[in-house]
């Protein structure tokens, strides 16, 4: 769940459906003023000089900017197919960036935020002064709540997640008797939102439709605003905020949360003077312990930072989720490897609570990694250059400098995988258990007073193949410090959506389709397909 609470690429703060994006931004009662200003707003946006003052020595990847609208995915996988290991910068929708290949990378991930700064680099990225796209002085505290109450509690909260789906595939999903279509991800999207509402907010107001429609559609609204207002130059913005009507639909969503959850923090406060009292346990209560005493009636601020998780993690689990439902639809050869191992882990209903039952579905963890790896960000490593940084290869990267790693060329380079351009569901499972072999080997070769530090290393190497592992090449999750807090409790509701339906459902694509949906490219924003139906039929074992 990277976002602007910590680090995060252009497409993991917002994945939003960008079927409906044209429609949404020009949608409205009086459509040919909406059209007239769109013109204007294109005109000033495509021909206001590109020219800024970079500095940068570096060589340019050359195309429209028309081009980096909709195809940014081709552009990034050709442009580092040129330079590959070299430092690069490109002319985007969004202004010019410096692309980091991965064997720079390391030099610049654990610089301090006054060099290098994640946190400006996604404010400005999201035009947080106008959007309000930020968590300020409580981002510390979200990141060390999601570390330590959140991940550190995840077989805990599992039951109550699995009880959640249970009810969603109760009232949401059709029976699937016979072969049923049926469009996934809208479904993914509402099941992520209430299963993250359940841990969010508590069973009172994760089912309410008004609380998950303002938590699905304020992530929708802020990134059509960051679009319309990326339109103006910069000098326009203070001025053009009050043509993007979007922003007061932020405004009032945010009132509508602090409105929505006021009554249960007030709740709460009051039943805790009560003796004996047993607190809930959830992330209204956990921020409400760890904010200050003058802080714990602020209702606008903790109805603010309940829509920002939402955003930083209804959009991207559920469209990844509904990348895998895709690629299991034309895999169909993996969904009988994957049911085996989930039949086996989850043997009986207390297995759901069982701490490792999650961490032993090594195959699906694999499956939901590759997916990721083909369809996941186009770019990531987001940073602002705030002091002059010297690279070991002679670049130099003046203040001001806006970074990028390019994702999506390094996802298909043979050099880190094999026959790159192939999903293979089992990939990670393999290279895990090849590491496992490995390790073993070297340890029967070493003595038995080897050193305590060798061993932690062994172990901290044997799980780079997992889901939530980061890397220089891997970096879906941020990196360094920076690195989503959140993804391990998304990695627990993929695996135990798709676990579940796998169990339940043979899935396959409509009979007059042979290939995977395609995914939706739009301002370097990578989503997959909201309209495209899959079949579903309900196993009688």
């Amino acid at each position: 769940m990277p976002s602007m609470v910590e680090d995060a690429g252009p497409r993991t703060n917002f994945t939003i459906e960008t079927d409906v994006l044209p429609n949404q931004v020009l949608a409205g009662s009086r459509l040919s003023y909406y059209i007239a200003i769109s013109v204007v707003l294109f005109c000033i946006w495509f021909f206001q000089s590109t020219k800024q003052k970079c500095g940068v020595s570096a060589p340019f990847y050359k195309a429209s900017r028309l081009k980096w609208m909709f195809s940014a995915d081709t552009l990034i996988k050709d442009s580092y197919s040129k330079f590959r290991d070299r430092v690069y910068q490109i002319k985007t929708t969004e202004g010019v960036r410096t692309i980091i290949p991965t064997s720079l990378v390391s030099e610049l991930k654990g610089l301090p935020e006054d060099t290098l700064s994640a946190r400006t680099a996604v404010q400005e990225a999201m035009l947080s002064e106008y959007t309000s796209l930020c968590a300020g002085s409580h981002t510390d505290t979200l990141s060390l709540l999601l570390k330590c109450k959140m991940t550190g509690q995840l077989a805990r909260m599992t039951p109550q997640l699995k009880e959640e789906l249970e009810h969603i595939l109760a009232t949401e999903f059709p029976e699937c008797e016979e072969w049923t279509p049926f469009k996934i991800q809208p479904f993914m999207i509402r099941t992520v939102a209430r299963l993250s509402g359940r841990v969010f907010v508590g069973p009172a107001l994760n089912r309410v439709e008004e609380w998950m429609d303002v938590n699905i559609n304020f992530a929708i609204t802020a990134f059509i605003a960051v679009i319309k207002l990326q339109f103006f130059p910069p000098w326009m913005r203070p001025a053009a905020q009050f043509l993007v009507s979007e922003l007061k639909t932020i405004r009032k969503d945010l009132a509508k949360a602090e409105a929505m959850i006021t009554p249960i923090i007030e709740e709460r406060l009051r039943d805790s003077e009560t003796p004996g009292y047993k607190k809930p346990d959830d992330y209204v209560q956990w921020l409400l312990d760890a904010l200050p005493e003058d802080q714990k009636r602020d209702y606008f601020i903790q109805g603010k930072l309940q829509l920002l998780l939402s955003a930083a993690s209804i959009h991207t689990t559920g469209n990844l989720t509904t990348d895998c439902i895709y690629d299991l639809a034309v895999h169909q050869d993996m969904q009988e490897i994957l049911r085996e191992e989930a039949r086996e882990v989850f043997s009986d209903d207390e297995a759901w609570a069982r701490k490792d039952s999650m961490g032993r579905l090594k195959k699906l963890d694999s499956f939901i990694k590759e997916s990721q790896r083909l369809s996941g960000n186009v770019t990531s490593f987001i940073r602002k250059v705030m002091k002059p940084i010297d690279l070991s290869d002679g670049t130099h990267l003046p203040a001001g400098t806006d970074l990028l790693a390019p994702m999506a060329g390094v996802a298909v380079d043979e050099r880190y995988y094999t026959d790159p351009t192939v999903f293979d569901g089992l990939r990670f499972y393999k290279l895990r258990q090849q590491q496992i072999q490995q390790q073993q080997q070297q340890q029967q070769q070493q003595q038995k007073s080897a050193s305590s530090s060798g061993d932690e290393a062994s172990a901290a190497s044997s799980g780079r193949h997992q889901f939530t592992s980061i890397g220089d090449t891997n970096m879906n999750f941020g990196l360094g410090k920076h690195a989503c807090p959140g993804r391990f409790f998304a990695g627990c509701e993929i695996k135990l959506v798709l676990a579940l339906l796998l169990l339940r459902y043979d899935i396959r694509l409509k009979d007059d389709e042979t290939a995977r949906p395609a995914p939706n490219m739009f301002m370097m924003t990578k989503s997959p397909s909201m309209t495209a139906e899959i079949m579903f039929r309900r196993r009688t074992d």
